[in-house]
């Protein structure tokens, strides 16, 4: 069946098609990383800098919104200075996440050389001048995502939180659990063996097994960049009704040191029972109560029928002064 599409919404896709040709016709290669590198700058590096500006500027009003008060700002937590004494200090949190992102852009770009230099086979990801449709985008970025949910459970609750313990876990505890209340550039920041389990591979393999177009990617790319910097944030005021609870359940997961809330959308862990502080059915509700939208949703039907019965009651009155004449 052939769906005609209105021209604008048409004449604005031949653009975006016609942009991302120019684009995808240089290096594929080229095109991956730098698009890689731009998304983390974009949607880690930048907003991360301010925040961190922000915090140390003015450090009153910022403790006024921030999940753990003054015990998250990044400035306090120092090696054996201020309150959460032992921790890393910020630099070495921005040095070690900054690697971990280019040491998993490098792997990547090998990933792409080996298959097509090395074994002469087709890349991971499709690289074509021909841009997916909207509807492939959303289906494949959504298929992605909830993968990426599964994988990073499983990962990190039965081998970085293993009950037994073993190498993975102890690194893992040692770097990123050492950081008890977040903030944005500890998002990454992890021994690079743990952190590519539980952050590279869960966010690049969903897309190589579906084998996704490059640009969908780099869409992937960029929520789930935009979710662990607000979410990791450590601010209690991140907007959204979904990615407000998921900042609740990260940053209770940092300050329990990984006692729960393994996976960022909560879904797993709730079927699990592995939620603490309330599940992904609580911070749902509680969000939808804050923003009323229960209230909202009240008032509009209420609207929606008293709509209704005004029209019903101009109809016959109408009708009735049609058999008058």
């Amino acid at each position: 069946m052939y769906v005609e599409l209105p021209h604008s919404l048409t004449s604005r896709w031949i653009d975006l098609q016609t942009g991302s040709t120019l684009v995808l016709s240089q290096p594929p290669l080229t095109v991956e990383v730098l698009g890689v590198l731009g998304i983390r700058t974009i949607f880690w590096l930048l907003p991360s800098t301010l925040f961190l500006i922000f915090d140390t500027a003015v450090p009153s009003i910022a403790v006024s919104i921030k999940t753990q008060d003054e015990s998250a700002l990044p400035i306090r937590t120092t090696n054996g200075r201020g309150p959460k004494k032992g921790g890393p200090v910020w630099y070495r949190v921005i040095a070690l996440s900054a690697f971990n992102l280019l040491l998993c852009a490098s792997i990547q770009a090998g990933v792409e050389l080996l298959l097509t230099e090395v074994l002469s086979f087709r890349s991971a990801l499709q690289v074509t001048t021909t841009l997916p449709m909207p509807w492939s985008i959303v289906k494949h970025v959504v298929r992605s995502l909830l993968l990426r949910e599964g994988l990073q459970y499983y990962i990190h609750r039965f081998i970085l939180h293993a009950k037994q313990g073993n190498w993975l876990s102890g690194l893992h505890k040692t770097y990123f659990h050492s950081i008890s209340a977040p903030y944005s550039f500890a998002a990454h920041y992890d021994h690079p063996a743990p952190y590519v389990l539980f952050r590279f591979i869960p966010t690049y393999l969903p897309s190589v097994i579906l084998r996704t177009h490059l640009l969908t990617y780099l869409m992937t790319l960029s929520i789930i960049t935009m979710e662990e910097t607000l979410t990791l944030s450590g601010y209690s005021v991140v907007p959204g009704i979904m990615l407000g609870g998921i900042a609740r359940r990260q940053d209770l997961h940092s300050e329990a040191r990984g006692k729960g809330n393994f996976a960022p959308l909560g879904i797993l862990d709730w079927i699990h029972g592995t939620s603490i502080g309330g599940d992904v059915v609580n911070d749902m509700r509680d969000e939808a109560d804050k923003h009323n939208v229960s209230g909202r949703s009240s008032n509009a039907l209420e609207s929606a029928k008293e709509s209704g019965r005004k029209g019903v009651k101009a109809m016959d009155t109408r009708r009735k002064n049609a058999r008058r004449s």
